[in-house]
């Protein structure tokens, strides 16, 4: 059974623990706003560049020390991605793998 769109978007939204702060409530937002980006796509063109902002935002993030570094975060992230890719085109396995 292929989860809903919702939880792909809690699993990214949970991936990356923002502080309590100004600084963090913006960092909140616009990842909240990128994986919006991603639920809104209505091409697999458009969920491609959507993903890629998620995933280079918490890049972004680990490079301007913001994070830490986090192995188990960037598989959940890619990981989740990649399940939300596939199951958008009907496919019960990776394009990547």
């Amino acid at each position: 059974m292929i989860p809903p769109i919702d939880d792909y978007a809690l699993r990214l939204s949970a991936a990356i623990p923002f502080f309590k702060t100004i600084l963090g409530n913006r960092q909140h937002g616009a990842w909240q706003r990128l994986i919006s980006f991603i639920k809104s796509s209505e091409t697999l063109s458009a969920f491609d560049k959507a993903a890629a902002y998620v995933e280079g935002y918490a890049h972004a993030l680990v490079d301007s020390d913001q994070i830490d570094i986090s192995i188990e975060r960037d598989v959940l992230i890619i990981e989740t991605v990649d399940a939300w890719r596939c199951a958008r085109v009907g496919s019960s396995t990776s394009t990547y793998l």
